[in-house]
Formats: structure tokens, sequence, C-alpha cells
């Protein structure tokens, strides 16, 4: 992955941070997927900017704040593993989570593609390098 596609995930980090999904839809490719982790109750792949905005639509169900801190941009190869610091806050009961999870993006053309959610580096880490469930998608 190049560093203009790592500079542009900050910078959409950045842009969600301010403005929610509105603020970073037209950067994603128009066949983005998303796929929750695996620990998620209700795990599915999203596709298409329409998807993405159904799982934010979902999530503001349940959350009237959600923020996402990168703390690392990690190369690997065809793939940028980031590892977030997540923080939300419940719609009903205000009680504010704060965690760590684990973005494994992948670009193309300057866009994402491809963003794989996992609760951690080592998961990330080994869905790459063992069982080869975040291969490119070019």
């Amino acid at each position: 992955m190049s560093q203009e596609d790592i500079e542009r995930l900050s910078r959409g980090y950045e842009a969600f941070n301010e403005g929610g999904v509105d603020a970073i839809v037209e950067r994603l490719a128009p066949e983005i997927q998303v796929h929750e982790r695996g620990s998620s109750p209700d795990r599915e792949t999203y596709h298409g900017r329409g998807g993405i905005r159904e799982l934010f639509e979902a999530t503001a169900e349940a959350f009237d704040e959600l923020r996402f801190e990168p703390e690392e941009f990690i190369d690997i190869g065809d793939h940028t593993l980031v590892l977030v610091r997540q923080h939300v806050r419940g719609r009903g009961s205000g009680a504010e989570i704060v965690g760590r999870i684990a973005h494994v993006w992948t670009m193309q053309d300057g866009r994402a593609i491809d963003l794989r959610i996992y609760g951690d580096k080592e998961q990330a880490l080994k869905a790459i390098y063992v069982e080869g469930q975040a291969q490119s998608q070019g």
C-alpha cells in the first residue's frame, strides 16, 4: 500500500469523526465491502455505499456517539492494518465504552474497496498471514 493511501485513510478517519458517514461515503469505492468482526452477534458483510449507510444507521440506533481514533498504521503489502481506539456512547444508557479494534483496509485506485474488522491486532494478522481472509480484492 502506498504512503498516499495511508494518508487518505488517516484523513478519512478525521472526516468521519467530524461529519459521520456522510463525510466519507464518497471517498469509498462504489463496490466497497465491509466485513464485521466475527464476534458481532449478527455478523454481516455490507456491500456498496448503500451498505455502508445501512451499517451506520443500525449503529446509530444503539449509539449516539461513535468515534475512531487511529493509533497506528501498518503497511502489509496490499493491505493496511490500522489499530484503532473506538469510543462509543450508548443511546439510552449514556454509558461510554472505549476499546481497541483492528481494521484491515484494501485500497484500489486511491479508494477503499474492502474493510475487515477484527477484535485485535493478533486476529487481524492471523487473518492476513495464516487464514488468507484479507486477500486483495484487486
